[in-house]
């Protein structure tokens, strides 16, 4: 039987050989040099007392340093929080902010660079958390708002600090000891935390909020 002038190999549909990979959430990095380039257009949102200006934290390289640690959503107006940020990201923050990036507090607590020192120098003891208020506003900032420590001791820490409350031993340890002696006011709110990573050592967190 003829079979005419079809050809002796069917042909086959084209394929990728190799799928693209599906791509991924931007990096930190790409989503605030995105939100300062908005805010630095003509239709950026400004405060009516700023600099009106955007990107600092990007001139700086805190997107690679802050990355691990903060996870931002897309609202450029709103602050990004983050956790966990231990000695050695303490110390290159450190190293990296210039001394009028670190005067910034909330509500009373020590001002940034101190609680940064304060990880750096006490690795073992102190973790970090606070907000990030990105470039897609003008007050662009990072804020330490709360530290978690570990001070070995069985205290008893009461939200309304009744006469028994032993609050001022667990304070008295972050001033002298870890050197935070510049806060306005005591944390707001002090209690016990536990902590699944360190199972049997006494954790507390300290928050000015």
């Amino acid at each position: 039987m003829s079979h005419g002038n079809r050809p002796s190999h069917p042909r086959r549909r084209a394929t990728n050989r190799h799928p693209a990979t599906p791509l991924g959430p931007p990096t930190l990095r790409a989503l605030w040099e995105r939100q300062a380039t908005e805010a630095n257009g003509p239709d950026g949102f400004h405060h009516v007392h700023g600099p009106h200006t955007h990107g600092w934290l990007l001139d700086d390289a805190v997107p690679e340093l802050l990355d691990p640690v903060l996870h931002p959503d897309d609202d450029p107006l709103e602050p990004t929080f983050f956790a966990n940020l231990d000695g050695s990201l303490s110390e290159a923050l450190l190293a990296r902010l210039a001394p009028s990036r670190l005067v910034h507090r909330s509500n009373g607590s020590p001002p940034l660079g101190s609680l940064l020192r304060a990880a750096a120098d006490h690795p073992d003891d102190v973790v970090l958390h606070g907000f990030v208020v990105g470039p897609g506003r003008c007050d662009e900032r990072v804020v330490a708002e709360g530290a978690i420590l570990r001070f070995e001791a069985d205290l008893l820490v009461t939200e309304q600090h009744v006469p028994d409350c032993e609050c001022e031993l667990l304070w008295a340890y972050v001033v002298e000891e870890l050197g935070l002696d510049d806060a306005l006011n005591a944390p707001h709110r002090i209690h016990r935390i536990h902590r699944a990573d360190a199972p049997g050592e006494t954790w507390w967190r300290l928050l000015w909020a």
